[in-house]
């Protein structure tokens, strides 16, 4: 019996997902974790083969670091992704953490149980919808480092969010003008980070203004 872990901040995806699962006879949902402090205490009471993580919860570095802490102490738990987020960079991220899997909220019953059995075999498992993305990836437009000159191919959502934060907005300014979460927002900054090659928001501004991609 391959034992699961659902680590997810929405309470009525994870019963959705435990839902799914709930029909194999070969794997079986033993913890609902709502916080990365309660998947960290579980982890340390009972042995899990399998968790399910969203990566972005309750913010994306949370959940990356989340990752690398269950690959590093728990090497025998394999970590799928489980998420909304389909930025070929933030894959990438994901999979240098530990991940052995990654799929978006959207997967199907089949490919959700196919992904636990093919990790918990010690294998990596990545949908068509995935590959896609990661064989479509351009690093020389997806991750440009400071100072080079190049401007990254960003997607309206993120030209949005850029423009608000050059406007000196908040994170929950930008989502309450924009009518997302402010997960959301999270993530497109996080993004904006990658593609512009910067550290930190200030030296974002920076580069953006220098670049002339803001009007």
């Amino acid at each position: 019996m391959i034992r699961v872990l659902i680590a997810d901040d929405h309470n009525v995806f994870v019963e959705g997902i435990e839902l799914l699962i709930s029909g194999s006879r070969d794997i079986k949902v033993t913890e609902r974790c709502y916080t990365a402090q309660s998947v960290i205490t579980r982890l340390s009471q009972t042995a899990i083969d399998v968790v399910l993580l969203d990566i972005s919860f309750p913010h994306i570095e949370d959940g990356l670091g989340l990752c690398e802490y269950i690959g590093l102490t728990y090497p025998e738990t394999k970590v799928v992704a489980l998420t909304m987020h389909d930025d070929a960079s933030l894959i990438k991220r994901v999979v240098k953490k530990g991940a052995k899997g990654y799929m978006l909220k959207n997967t199907t019953k089949t490919e959700l149980l196919q992904a636990i059995q093919t990790v918990h075999n010690g294998k990596q498992y990545f949908n068509e919808s995935i590959t896609q993305i990661l064989l479509n990836d351009n690093p020389k437009t997806r991750r440009p480092t400071a100072g080079t000159g190049v401007k990254p191919n960003l997607s309206p959502r993120e030209s949005e969010v850029l423009t608000r934060i050059v406007q000196g907005l908040t994170t929950q300014q930008i989502a309450n003008q924009l009518f997302v979460s402010v997960k959301a927002i999270e993530f497109h900054r996080s993004s904006l980070l990658m593609k512009f090659g910067v550290p930190n928001t200030a030296l974002l501004v920076k580069t953006a203004m220098e670049m002339q991609m803001i009007d």
